[in-house]
């Protein structure tokens, strides 16, 4: 182990202290943030939901399987434990603002037959461009809870969490409209070959351990070293690491639904994958 951790790794802690210190009001935010390439954060996982605002800038975003482009107006929809990765344009960095929140704080009264709060985050969709409504909502209802996180006033997190659900709310009324147009991929999406090796990937109901680098170079028809150039270049994050994620992920969906029936060999692996993904979990998930 390196006596002096990089920048990253200072990082990476830090969030994850951040996600477990905030006890009955799991919020944060991150507000109007510009992020170089050189020091955006590593691709990661986490138990929050997540939603980015783009402000403006350019760049793209490895999410789940997909490569989406980024522009002023975007919304990602971040559910937990989804893998992802930000990576800003060199001469015009993004900004945005990121939303972290607790599953509990979606927990309300229905008043309305088949409406939920959650609605949003359950559509399979990743990226939403706002019309010119909904960006005024959103970049007025964001700067009054960046003042409200700033000023402390008595009641601030109640004043966060009304604006929490007030952008859910009205952002849930236009999804249905909206999914034909943001289900498909940015304009920076491809090559085809790693298009199908990434659909693929998430097809396969097979656990991920059977796939390799190798493996998955003769599944697209190139060498593996082409594969790893351009999965990094295109994804921000070697293909390994990919890998690892999304076993952590299908491990910890084991974990806490522990749905599986005790008999089987499927049943037997995914109950063994509990414990032996709790160590990489903790280091790579943010």
């Amino acid at each position: 182990m390196q006596e002096r951790r990089t920048g990253e790794e200072e990082t990476d802690e830090a969030d994850s202290q951040k996600f477990e210190n905030y006890g009955l009001f799991p919020f944060s935010m991150v507000y109007r943030d510009t992020k170089s390439p050189q020091i955006e954060l590593p691709d990661h996982v986490h138990d929050w939901h997540e939603l980015v605002y783009v402000h403006g800038g350019h760049g793209t975003f490895f999410i789940q399987h997909t490569i989406y482009d980024m522009r002023a107006g975007d919304l990602f929809v971040l559910p937990a434990n989804t893998i992802h990765r930000a990576l800003p344009d060199q001469d015009r960095p993004v900004t945005s603002t990121a939303l972290f929140f607790g599953p509990a704080l979606l927990l309300t009264a229905v008043y309305d037959d088949g409406y939920s709060l959650s609605g949003l985050l359950e559509t399979g969709v990743y990226r939403f461009r706002l019309d010119e409504r909904l960006q005024r909502l959103y970049e007025i209802e964001l700067a009054r809870m960046a003042e409200e996180d700033r000023e402390r006033r008595p009641g601030y997190r109640t004043a966060q969490w009304l604006s929490l659900h007030t952008l859910l709310h009205e952002t849930n009324r236009i999804v249905r409209a909206a999914i034909g147009e943001a289900a498909g991929p940015g304009a920076n999406a491809g090559p085809s070959w790693l298009d199908a090796v990434l659909n693929g990937l998430e097809g396969d109901t097979e656990p991920d351990m059977r796939h390799t680098l190798s493996s998955l170079a003769d599944l697209a028809g190139v060498s593996p070293a082409h594969l790893s150039r351009v999965f990094r270049r295109k994804t921000g994050m070697s293909v390994t690491d990919y890998l690892t994620m999304r076993r952590i992920v299908k491990a910890k969906n084991c974990c806490r639904h522990r749905t599986i029936k005790s008999s089987g060999s499927r049943s037997n692996a995914a109950s063994k994958a509990c414990p032996t993904f709790t160590a990489a979990s903790r280091s790579m998930s943010g």
